[in-house]
This record gives structure tokens, C-alpha cells and sequence, in this order.
């Protein structure tokens, strides 16, 4: 009979491979999109669901290039975040929660957010830059400052899981 944290865990599973799965198709529509462009811009535009910067590449395809680039790799990013996510809460053993694996990738998942929120940042900065040059506003989602928040969140948590290591290893020491 699963416990009621059994039945959250397999519940945020399924909601993790949703979210990967999400951005995975995401990710391939906004690489679509952009070879699509290359050619035919007016039907990239009929791609649904990916960030429109086609105003720029007919200002400059160099700077179209290097904008998608960053958009596509927020999304490679947010892919493989979540790819760590459903590796955790699969590794993740309620009899024994207090595990290296788990401590560590809970230390990755903290890094990649927080890489996730730095090229954001970065992002949202080029494409200020872009807008004032371009004389356009263009509309870009960007991540905001509560990735960086989790991050650390999550950072403490897995420096929580160290420890708690550290203190079980001695606990079967002193046995």
C-alpha cells in the first residue's frame, strides 16, 4: 500500500515528464521556426507558440540568429532541467532519502537553475540593447529573479541532504 508522500512522488513524476515533454516540443517548435525563417518568414509566423522575433531578421539576420540562439537554448536548458527533476524523484528513496545521489542532484538542479536564470538575464539585456537599436519593442519571455531565489533555495536543500549524510555516516559509526 503506497503512503500518501508515495502518492505525491508518483503524482509529481508524472507532472515532470508533462513539463519536459512541454518544453521538449517547445524547443523543437522554436528550432523549426527558426530554419523555417531562413527561407519563408511568413510562414514561420504561423508557428504557434514560439517567441516572434521575425522584425528583427529584417533589420539583421545576424542579431535574429544570435537572439534565437538564446531563446532556443533557455528551452535546451529548461529540457534538461526538468530531465533531472524526473531522475531525482525517481532515485529518490523515502526509506532512506539521505543518499549522495540525492544531495548531488539536488546540487545540479540548483546550478542549472541559476544558469538558467543568469543567460536569461543576459537575454533580456541583448534584447534591450536590440530594441533601442531596432527602434521596436520585441516581445521576448524572459525568466524572471525567482529562478534565482529557487535556486539558492534549492542549493540549501541539497547542502541540508550533506549533511544529513554526514551525520547518518556517523550514526553508523558509532554502532
Amino acid at each position: 500500500m503506497q503512503t500518501k508522500t508515495e502518492k505525491i512522488l508518483w503524482v509529481l513524476r508524472i507532472l515532470a515528464w508533462i513539463a519536459m515533454i512541454g518544453y521538449t516540443i517547445n524547443l523543437v517548435s522554436q528550432i523549426i521556426c527558426l530554419v523555417i525563417s531562413f527561407t519563408n518568414p511568413e510562414a514561420a509566423k504561423q508557428i504557434p507558440g514560439v517567441v516572434n522575433l521575425l522584425s528583427l531578421l529584417k533589420y539583421n539576420f545576424r542579431l535574429y540568429v544570435i537572439a534565437m540562439a538564446f531563446v532556443i537554448s533557455l528551452s535546451a536548458m529548461s529540457v534538461y532541467l526538468w530531465q533531472l527533476v524526473i531522475t531525482l524523484l525517481s532515485k529518490l528513496n523515502l526509506n532512506s532519502p539521505f543518499t549522495i545521489q540525492v544531495s548531488q542532484k539536488l546540487e545540479k538542479i540548483a546550478y542549472w537553475l541559476f544558469a538558467i536564470w543568469a543567460v536569461s538575464f543576459i537575454d533580456k539585456k541583448y534584447v534591450d540593447w536590440i530594441s533601442q537599436s531596432v527602434g521596436e519593442q520585441l516581445n521576448i519571455i524572459t525568466i524572471g529573479n525567482e529562478f534565482l531565489f529557487i535556486a539558492g533555495i534549492v542549493y540549501i536543500i541539497s547542502q541540508i541532504f550533506r549533511h544529513g549524510i554526514e551525520i547518518q555516516e556517523e550514526n553508523q559509526q558509532t554502532i
